[in-house]
């Protein structure tokens, strides 16, 4: 009886706690879309130059920033689809993009 007393006090205030920690969408997304964007990016250098590693090492450590948030493998699938589609048939708007990506993404810019 007692460890039911214990275990819905303990239940009821990891509801409560987890409704406090809202997430924030837009740092999630925006995580989502420099990870995503990153990866495309690195994917047109050749070999494991040092400027792959430095675009994969920020697009791993926007992931796990927007893992943390609640993203999912097919949030990052769908973002990247959409950018390969954009790179391949729109250069005006992949160059927008990628003038964002460069503002919000890299550090220091």
């Amino acid at each position: 009886m007692k460890a039911a007393v214990g275990l819905s006090i303990f239940l009821m205030a990891f509801s409560l706690n987890s409704r406090a920690q809202e997430i924030d969408y837009d740092k999630r997304n925006t995580h989502i879309f420099c990870s995503s964007h990153l990866a495309v990016i690195s994917e047109s250098f050749d070999g494991k130059g040092k400027e792959h590693q430095a675009l994969a090492y920020l697009s791993n450590m926007h992931r796990n920033e927007a893992r943390k948030l609640g993203a999912t493998k097919k949030h990052f699938e769908d973002v990247t689809d959409y950018l390969k589609a954009v790179r391949g048939n729109n250069k005006q708007k992949w160059d927008r993009l990628s003038s964002r990506s460069k503002k919000v993404c890299l550090p220091n810019s």
